[in-house]
């Protein structure tokens, strides 16, 4: 027998191998791979068997394996059923590589689909948390409203077989139980996890990026809202105050939503990944929104200085000093300081709301460039550069427009109140005109 089988496989391959094997035991109606096999079954997921008769009263086939020649019960519907060995064995191997994986759904009322698409019929209704077998995967991933994945091809254990839309399945590989797996994995609360295992920011660091408006005076590091599980401590820290949520446990009070408890704070993530949290702060109720912010700050930061050091060398690059007869003169210095002498008849020119200094200056501190011009504007000007004294709070500045000629550089003062946003949108009635010549220190 052994010689046959060693003849057998050179002459022909595996599948005639398998021939020889199976052909010791009763003649087969069929072949087929069993797609999902039975806690504790004789069988395997994913193995070729013989089919040698099918009940349809009692929705059984009667198979063995070249393993096993004893002869064993399977349901219909674990088992793919093929003619011929050749197209078994085939199938196996398409399907060998879902063989370990499985799912569970995230959501009450996921519909499995006659076809991977979301008008086509539904078969079938999912519980969340129900576990089924992963059969096939679509090629490409879609995408059904804001949600992107792909459509997977499963099988249920009460045998309904259809199509769901990925995003709300929690896929996972094991060659174990896949219930027990299951069960472990959703009370791990991957939400949860994924709550207190990230630093989160605000909204508005996502807003400034996509807009290419970073405002260096928001963006910091040390903003945020940091989770330290292991000291179940929440530290949240805004511009303005730092606030510390020592909590005993996190409890889920509805889906995706969480209390702190020994705190007020709660915590929601909704479907567009977005983290809400809502506690008190001097009587007051406050609510916060925060996302996964995946670019790197230091480079964002750095990107930043690098535009406005750009611009100062500009003004460098025409001349160190700015002078007017009528304001003074300007210095400019390395690490964009500047030094304003004579500026009394400037500082005596406005007063009331559109005063040019916000208090009384001696004339030096840093030139910054943290504003834009609005589309209007930047039709006639070049830019906006702001004086922050070093008399001024840290966000202060007396800023102006600007637009550069052959000789020098006209500014026009903008009050604080025409700047929205970090865009300078009007420059006012009769705004105050100073025109500067560029000339060496």
């Amino acid at each position: 027998m052994r010689l046959e089988i060693r003849k057998a496989l050179a002459l022909s391959g595996p599948i005639c191998l398998l021939a020889v094997l199976f052909s010791c035991a009763p003649k087969p109606i069929g072949y087929g791979v069993v797609f999902w096999a039975e806690k504790d079954s004789p069988f395997q997921t994913g193995e070729l068997v013989r089919i040698i008769k099918e009940s349809q009263i009692q929705e059984v086939y009667l198979v063995n394996t070249r393993r096993k020649k004893e002869l064993k019960e399977i349901e219909l519907w674990r088992v793919r059923m093929y003619a011929t060995l050749e197209e078994a064995v085939k199938s196996a191997a398409e399907y060998s590589e879902n063989v370990y994986l499985y799912g569970y759904t995230e959501r009450d009322g996921l519909p499995l689909r006659e076809k991977p698409h979301q008008e086509a019929r539904r078969v079938y209704k999912l519980r969340e948390g129900q576990l089924v077998k992963i059969i096939a995967r679509e090629k490409e991933k879609v995408k059904i409203a804001s949600y992107e994945d792909y459509w997977y091809r499963v099988l249920t254990e009460d045998g309904s077989e259809g199509y769901s839309f990925g995003y709300y399945l929690n896929i996972f590989s094991t060659r174990g139980d896949p219930q027990a797996e299951a069960e472990k994995l959703r009370s791990k609360d991957p939400v949860l996890d994924e709550i207190l295992a990230t630093v989160w920011r605000p909204e508005y660091f996502k807003e400034m990026t996509e807009e290419g408006r970073v405002d260096l005076f928001r963006f910091r590091k040390e903003i945020g809202f940091f989770p330290r599980r292991e000291d179940k401590r929440l530290i949240l820290v805004t511009l303005k105050y730092s606030q510390v949520f020592d909590y005993d446990e996190a409890e889920n009070v509805g889906p995706n939503r969480y209390l702190f408890t020994g705190t007020d704070l709660r915590a929601h993530i909704t479907e567009d990944r977005r983290l809400i949290l809502s506690y008190s702060r001097g009587g007051q109720i406050i609510s916060s929104v925060y996302v996964l912010f995946e670019k790197d700050l230091d480079e964002v930061i750095s990107a930043e200085h690098l535009r406005r050091e750009k611009l100062f060398r500009e003004f460098l690059s025409r001349g160190e000093t700015l002078r007017s007869t009528a304001y003074g003169n300007i210095r400019l210095q390395t690490g964009r300081r500047f030094l304003w002498k004579d500026f009394e008849r400037l500082a005596a020119s406005a007063s009331g709301s559109s005063r040019i200094f916000l208090k009384p200056v001696e004339g030096s501190g840093r030139v910054d460039f943290p504003y834009f011009l609005s589309e209007e504007l930047s039709r006639r000007y070049d830019g906006i550069i702001t004086f922050r004294f070093a008399e001024y709070f840290e966000q202060e500045g007396t800023s102006f427009l600007y637009e550069f000629d052959d000789s020098g550089v006209r500014c026009v003062f903008i009050p604080p109140e025409n700047i929205d946003n970090l865009e300078a949108v009007e420059t006012g009635i009769q705004p105050l005109v100073v025109y500067f010549t560029f000339g060496k220190s």
